[in-house]
């Protein structure tokens, strides 16, 4: 529990404490004391950018703190394919064949590398706060996103049901009558009769099945895209996020973590109506923990970032990114 610079400093000159954590500064006794503790309340908004936490006890905050998530690891993956096989290709020994091996790929329950990191990241901060504070309750946002309302902001009520595909086959056949029979590409100057539903991002590039990833090309125009003559633009998903999001709520739901499930509207009120602070990630996580009385709020927080262990160095030397990256903003 919170102590004052005085008092710390003289359990450490007498031996009777060390340091656990310089930032933020804990220490931990070295006898046996009373181990009595009040209730510390902890919260944590989820995400699939940044997450906040915090921690108020005695009707004060503790700990308030923003990390900010890994989103490069589906490009190390890539890399590390790459890297991989190229060796193999250099090196001239028979090596048998690993497709029909690849266990991981089949385990039951897996989750992408990408959102394990993300998952594993809240999981760390609870671990963080756990280890410098008696924490006795969990208060945490699971933010529900409608993707059908995301691509769409005009749907609403009944209209869920009437998505885009309604009264059609297939995809196929919905992707054909959205393009109206029409080559995409030529608008119908090749003459060619025969169309093909075309991945606008491949299939080998993690490109989806969505209908705005398909497009509709005659022959001529897609045999001419694959011969690299021309190339399709690109438009960035706007559910992306969101849809990681479903997945780490219902796998921090499947976990053992006891927790209280809260919501966004929630937190909202309590940080406008009640807290009367601005959007902010650990703001967020500080309304969480509140229920219905005001907290005394914390200069300090604390501004993370969660950055890869390092590469697999050979030689001696300490990697700069492996460095716990801090910053502590004074308001």
């Amino acid at each position: 529990m919170p102590t004052n610079p005085a008092k710390a400093r003289i359990l450490l000159k007498a031996g009777k404490a060390k340091v656990v954590s310089r930032i933020p500064f804990t220490i931990k006794l070295t006898y046996n004391s009373k181990g009595y503790t009040q209730p510390v309340v902890a919260g944590m908004d989820s995400g699939s950018k940044k997450i906040g936490c915090a921690a108020v006890g005695n009707g004060k905050v503790l700990y308030q703190s923003e990390a900010e998530i890994r989103q490069d690891v589906s490009a190390k993956m890539k890399q590390r394919a790459m890297y991989r096989r190229t060796r193999r290709s250099r090196k001239t020994r028979y090596r048998p064949a690993r497709f029909d091996n690849r266990r991981n790929s089949l385990r039951e329950g897996r989750i992408p590398p990408s959102i394990r990191s993300k998952l594993e990241s809240h999981f760390r901060e609870k671990k963080f706060v756990e280890s410098i504070l008696p924490v006795t309750k969990w208060g945490v946002e699971l933010a529900s996103f409608d993707i059908h309302k995301i691509t769409d902001p005009s749907v609403s009520g009944i209209e869920h049901q009437n998505g885009d595909q309604k009264g059609f086959y297939n995809l196929k056949a919905y992707i054909l009558n959205r393009d109206k029979h029409t080559c995409q590409h030529c608008k119908g100057k090749s003459k060619d009769p025969k169309l093909h539903c075309h991945h606008i991002i491949f299939r080998s590039q993690k490109g989806t099945d969505t209908p705005k990833n398909l497009i509709c090309l005659c022959n001529t125009c897609h045999d001419a895209l694959h011969r690299g003559e021309f190339q399709l633009s690109v438009k960035r998903s706007k559910t992306k996020h969101a849809t990681e999001i479903g997945i780490i709520k219902s796998q921090i739901k499947k976990s053992d973590w006891n927790f209280i499930e809260t919501f966004g509207y929630e937190t909202k009120y309590k940080r406008e109506q009640m807290l009367e602070l601005p959007k902010t990630h650990y703001f967020d996580a500080v309304s969480i923990c509140c229920n219905d009385q005001k907290v005394e709020l914390e200069d300090i927080f604390y501004l993370k970032k969660h950055v890869s262990k390092g590469d697999y160095q050979q030689r001696t030397g300490k990697d700069q990114k492996r460095r716990f990256q801090l910053v502590n903003c004074l308001g």
